[in-house]
């Protein structure tokens, strides 16, 4: 069955003598449901526009953009009355669809193979073997009426509205269990603007994925393989981590969605060939790896303690490997914005757990907490040797980091923060901090800094740990007022929606920005300042110069 989620072998019909030569047993393991769609449709309509309605054009459109899947079914309730529909589904009306999704579970054996000549064995043939016996299904949320979503077009005021919602419902709840990333079909629907949560598996498969043999002991020269990554326990040991780690991710996912039936996580596998997506989640697989092979990393090492930059990346460990490693990001109340980052390492993923391996062990404990908002997130940070209370360069504007973001920032509630965020390879950048050092020295030349904090962070090497921060767009620029650290004001660009440039002028930035007064005023115009104080400030400076 193309269908069926997991690592199994083909189909094999055994009889109880040859269950027996396997181990004995006969194991189940629930895989991927199907998934049924039902509609309610009154029989008596009022007229044809009804009987047209988007929600059931929609929904047949849907039905037969899905003819291919053989685990998804829709269906069309015909009742005489709405009180008919609700008597099948608990709030159903005219038009409403219900999810139902059927268990299935696989009942299989194990056997052992048994092979002569160990180096020219293939991987995933030679410790054991899955044989699957039969496929059940558990029909009874279907004999409950027990809904697993219901989609209510009367909760949308406009077509589109309903016509989006509903496509969303689809995609959503047709998700499989677990995905393996492909570029043509899977990141389309992995990867839409309202899936803001992602779960990855990233796995080395490199010396197995293609179920291809490994070079046996005379042939390592000539098939390039060095005699040290050949068939040896090591490697086996290594491989059969990925395996283990897969099994343990589809259990987790599988225990998470029939947990959380209103909640949408994508759970995606991602193989270290993908190194454009690896990138994209903050995992460098490639860099040790370099470092090794170029023997650059005394130099590196060198060159960074020089910057004070700390080059090494998450889960980054001499003494276990990379992968596999699971990733959570979570952009749910950050739409459009960096979002938050948890990384569970290989250690880890095969550590104790107060969940059983069976349901996903610690990668469900840790997809629990980080959902649950008690897990530690990750910020990507420059690690600066100098003191935290006023990390300042000449001129004299405090760098923010993503480990100081908190401390410099958010835990200074007296203070008004303006902060700069930038990249060292940006022009309009380069440009911009000018006038950034020409606010910075207003503000000292009025005596304002005790009251005024000029910050500025790189964040293309810095995570700015808020969650009202937009880091897309730069150079940008954030107040913090004292008090209200919490609700930040962006700086934005001045345009007139009105007018016929009015994408362009939105497109120039900071541009009408021309000197560090102007940065001034626009802070005195957002009405969060104590004039009063700043005057008295000013005052106190000219006096004692006096």
């Amino acid at each position: 069955d193309g269908s069926i989620g997991g690592m199994f072998h083909s189909y094999q019909s055994l009889s109880e003598d040859e269950v027996r030569e396997h181990d004995g047993h006969i194991y189940t393991h629930e895989i991927d449901p199907y998934i049924l769609f039902v509609q309610c449709r009154l029989s008596k309509r009022k007229s044809v526009e009804e009987d047209q309605s988007t929600e059931k054009r929609i929904f047949e459109e849907l039905a037969e953009e899905m003819m291919h899947r053989r685990d998804v079914a829709f269906f069309a309730l015909e009742a005489a009355n709405a009180k008919s529909c609700s008597g099948w589904f608990p709030k159903m009306s005219d038009g409403a669809i219900a999810v139902i999704r059927v268990k299935r579970g696989v009942d299989y054996s194990v056997t052992t193979l048994e092979t002569s000549n160990t180096s020219d064995r293939s991987f995933w043939d030679q410790r054991q073997k899955r044989v699957i016996h039969n496929i059940t299904t558990d029909w009874n949320d279907v004999k409950r009426r027990t809904p697993h979503g219901l989609f209510i077009p009367t909760e949308y005021t406009k077509q589109e509205d309903i016509v989006s919602n509903l496509t969303k419902f689809a995609v959503i709840h047709t998700t499989p269990t677990v995905m393996w990333f492909d570029k043509s079909r899977v990141a389309q629907l992995a990867f839409p603007k309202y899936r803001t949560i992602h779960a990855v598996l990233f796995i080395d498969m490199a010396l197995g994925h293609e179920r291809s043999k490994l070079p046996s002991s005379t042939n390592h020269v000539q098939n390039g393989w060095p005699e040290n990554l050949a068939h040896s326990p090591e490697t086996e040991r290594l491989l059969l981590d990925q395996q283990r780690a897969i099994e343990m991710f589809y259990n987790a996912a599988l225990q998470y969605r029939s947990h959380h039936k209103d909640d949408d996580v994508v759970f995606l596998i991602v193989p270290s060939s993908e190194t454009r997506i690896l990138t994209t989640f903050g995992v460098d697989l490639w860099t040790p790896l370099d470092e090794a092979l170029f023997g650059g990393v005394e130099e590196k090492k060198s060159k960074s303690s020089e910057e004070g930059i700390d080059h090494s990346t998450t889960c980054r460990s001499e003494s276990s490997p990379m992968m596999p490693i699971m990733v959570v990001t979570d952009a749910s109340e950050r739409i459009g914005k960096q979002a938050r980052r948890y990384y569970l390492c290989s250690d880890d993923i095969f550590a104790p757990s107060d969940a059983m391996v069976e349901h996903g062990g610690a990668m469900k404990s840790f997809i629990d907490e980080v959902l649950d908002d008690t897990a530690v997130q990750f910020v990507r940070s420059e690690q600066r040797q100098v003191s935290t209370e006023h990390i300042a360069m000449k001129s004299n504007v405090t760098v923010v980091t993503g480990n100081t973001f908190q401390s410099l920032v958010m835990e200074r509630e007296e203070e008004h923060t303006m902060l700069l965020m930038k990249q060292s390879t940006c022009g309009h950048c380069k440009r911009f901090s000018i006038f950034w050092n020409e606010f910075q020295t207003i503000i000292q030349a009025l005596n304002w800094s005790s009251v005024i904090n000029v910050c500025k962070i790189d964040v293309s090497k810095n995570d700015v740990p808020h969650p009202q921060i937009d880091a897309l767009d730069l150079p940008s620029v954030y107040y913090f007022p004292a008090g209200s650290k919490e609700t930040p004001i962006e700086m934005t660009p001045k345009y007139d929606k009105d007018s016929i440039d009015a994408q362009y002028q939105y497109d120039e930035g900071l541009s009408w920005v021309t000197s560090g007064y102007d940065v001034v005023e626009w802070m005195m115009k957002q009405g969060k300042l104590d004039l009063e104080l700043l005057i008295s400030l000013d005052a106190n400076k000219a006096n004692s110069i006096e």
